[in-house]
């Protein structure tokens, strides 16, 4: 069976069934067609689609064409079958005008991912519940789960007018993802169990992938891959890229010197950061023209060749240009922000301690609030580095007798009380209590507030003897110090954390906060690095996407940041360069994770993953603060077809999955 009514969606449990055989998978596909809405109840306005006079591109487009400067529409969109169809909830929109944002620093690219970027080659929808079609048109999965056809859309065109074809995602596969020197692992994507897929070209839209067993996860991993560092199969596009590769370049090196680089894997790397780079053709609905390390404002114009249209047959996006004013200080953000400066916007300002403010500002800024969902479980983890360098503090940290200690020692309510706004409830590194894996005594145990416990268990870790200050000691005799990197992006972790430190002092544990630069708290905590003592981030994956994001149930992924060598170890089988063997309880939690795709039965996943819980909350990893409360952005009054409520998750570069190509200017 084939299925190519684009209103069919596969959900999260038609996506896990593909990791075995049987009647249950057939032939499953997901696709665009003509006339068909992205939104079953096709909101859209019957008036306009029926108005004769309705522009079907911008009148900017159409001056272009007339011009000669620019093919006509037809010739720039996918053939009209291949077409991907997108409403907003307003419905149809006007074209015109220009969006009105902020990014905070040259290093907020991440900002403009998820405002751009989301546009991976299957889409989740805008509550994260289905997947639908993206840059491909279906992927066709055979009844094991071993072979996956991908259908591309005929006709479809980079930003600077090349065709979009099966080489380039022959290209991506072969040249990319399978190059060592880039990739020295291949991507999850494209592996089972460690055996990379073979890709076959099929013809010129048609590409296949077959695995030497079922590839369960494979639909899920392609609905996420928008990331820059993601297996996006359509984020290369060959006739630019290849230059830069010595395989088909013999003078790449050269070329990488020229431009001042140390070697072509430099220059590689930034070539490919489309949000520094406005040669790189792209596929997105705006093309950055002026880019984030340029200057005061970042700027994206309309792509002509945007492969998306409404219901209308209108091709999107609707607004022209996107303007992003680059500030150094989110206090700076924020009065941007009251004075009714930015369009939208649902980062580094939106705090509990800056929502009363945006509120007095709303009727005079002229905006309002949308519902930002979360997804996390927690406002605030403590992660030990359990790998670090100094043997002394790995075998401290390692010890879950010091974690429970410090764990027992944090007053959560005070900190909840005086930073959090009286939002929240202390709470684990466990899931959200609306997930269906919640379990209330994995959230709550070692919360409590106990100054003596949190002694008794310190002791036991064997820090009995103390200096003349109170502080505990080392078995060398050396004070037991260290350390807390946290981003100087989320002001609330540093004064959270601050506070922490001193209820630590109180137990004689000398902890000092240290607020550095994002890049910098990244580059520390890498597994070549291993630089840092402990961190703070926020606690990803608690509902919805809890057995996506496993970074704090077990080693895994980049960002497992109280294990990263442990987690070289997953995301490598053992094999990387900075890979650490694990230990037992974190082994037998991986080979559960790696057994997990393979299995057909989503209910039998489901039990796989809950003993990886299990484990997690008898390891006790990390040490949780409170648990979170949705968030919020502000809009525009006049700024329509964004959603009132959804959910956020850095998986899928929320807020890219609400349609954003749909916005428009009511005036």
């Amino acid at each position: 069976m084939t299925l190519t009514n684009q209103k069919k969606r596969w959900t999260r449990r038609d996506a896990l069934r593909l990791g075995g055989g049987g009647a249950l998978l057939a032939t499953m596909s997901l696709a665009g067609c003509a006339g068909s809405s992205d939104d079953p109840d096709d909101p859209n306005d019957d008036d306009a689609m029926d108005d004769p006079d309705r522009p079907l591109e911008s009148p900017t487009l159409t001056e272009m064409v007339e011009a000669g400067e620019l093919p006509p529409l037809e010739e720039r969109l996918p053939v009209e079958a291949d077409r991907l169809v997108v409403d907003g909830p307003d419905g149809l929109g006007a074209y015109g005008g220009t969006y009105n944002g902020a990014a905070l620093g040259q290093g907020d690219d991440p900002w403009l991912e998820r405002m751009i970027g989301y546009e991976p080659v299957l889409r989740a929808d805008p509550q994260l519940d289905e997947i639908l079609p993206g840059t491909f048109k279906d992927i066709a999965v055979n009844d094991d789960g071993t072979e996956f056809t991908i259908h591309m859309r005929e006709g479809m065109r980079w930003s600077d007018g090349e065709p979009v074809t099966a080489d380039d995602v022959m290209f991506a596969i072969e040249d990319v993802f399978f190059n060592a020197e880039l990739h020295p692992n291949v991507p999850n994507m494209l592996h089972v169990n460690g055996e990379p897929c073979e890709a076959e070209r099929v013809d010129d839209f048609t590409v296949r992938l077959t695995f030497d067993q079922p590839k369960g996860n494979l639909i899920d991993d392609a609905s996420r891959a928008a990331q820059w560092w993601a297996p996006n199969l359509l984020f290369y596009p060959k006739h630019y890229l290849q230059e830069f590769l010595p395989e088909h370049n013999p003078e790449a090196e050269e070329l990488a010197a020229d431009a001042g680089f140390g070697d072509w894997t430099e220059h590689w790397e930034d070539r490919i950061q489309w949000w520094n780079n406005p040669q790189k053709p792209v596929l997105y609905a705006w093309v950055v023209t002026n880019p984030l390390n340029s200057g005061e404002v970042t700027v994206a114009e309309r792509n002509p060749y945007y492969w998306k249209v409404d219901s209308g047959g209108a091709q999107l996006p609707y607004i022209d240009r996107l303007e992003f004013e680059v500030v150094q200080e989110d206090e700076v953000m924020l009065l941007k922000g009251v004075n009714g400066e930015l369009d939208f916007h649902s980062r580094h300002f939106n705090s509990d301690q800056n929502k009363p403010v945006l509120a007095e500002g709303r009727e005079d800024g002229d905006y309002d609030f949308v519902t930002v969902e979360t997804t996390s479980m927690n406002r605030m983890i403590i992660s030990l580095n359990m790998n670090h360098k100094d043997e002394e503090l790995r075998e401290v940290f390692q010890n879950k007798d010091f974690r429970i200690g410090l764990s027992h020692a944090i007053d959560r309510q005070d900190i909840i009380d005086t930073v959090y706004q009286r939002q929240g409830e202390p709470w684990q590194g466990a899931p959200h209590p609306d997930s269906e894996f919640y379990d209330e005594e994995f959230a709550k145990q070692y919360t409590e507030y106990d100054v003596d416990l949190a002694n008794q268990h310190l002791d036991a870790a064997g820090l009995t003897e103390k200096d003349g200050s109170g502080y505990r000691l080392l078995p060398s005799g050396d004070r037991l110090r260290f350390t807390i990197d946290v981003t100087t992006l989320f002001p609330e972790w540093a004064n959270a954390t601050d506070m922490v430190t001193r209820y630590w002092a109180e137990v004689g544990v000398d902890a000092t906060v240290n607020p550095i630069e994002r890049n910098l708290f990244y580059e520390r905590k890498e597994p070549a690095t291993n630089e840092h003592d402990a961190n703070v981030w926020a606690g990803d994956g608690g509902q919805k996407i809890e057995m996506l994001e496993t970074r704090w149930w077990f080693p895994s992924g980049g960002e497992a940041n109280y294990a990263p060598r442990w987690a070289s170890y997953f995301d490598t089988r053992g094999e990387g360069e900075h890979a650490l063997e694990p230990s037992p309880e974190a082994l037998r939690q991986m080979e559960l994770a790696w057994q997990i795709p393979l299995e057909p039965d989503p209910e039998v996943q489901k039990e796989l993953f809950r003993e990886i819980l299990q484990i997690s909350k008898e390891q006790f990893y990390v040490i949780g603060i409170a648990s979170p409360a949705d968030g919020y952005g502000i809009v525009k009054n006049n700024l329509r077809n964004v959603v009132e409520s959804f959910p956020d998750s850095w998986l899928y570069l929320t807020p890219g999955p609400i349609n954003i190509p749909t916005w428009y200017f009511a005036d």
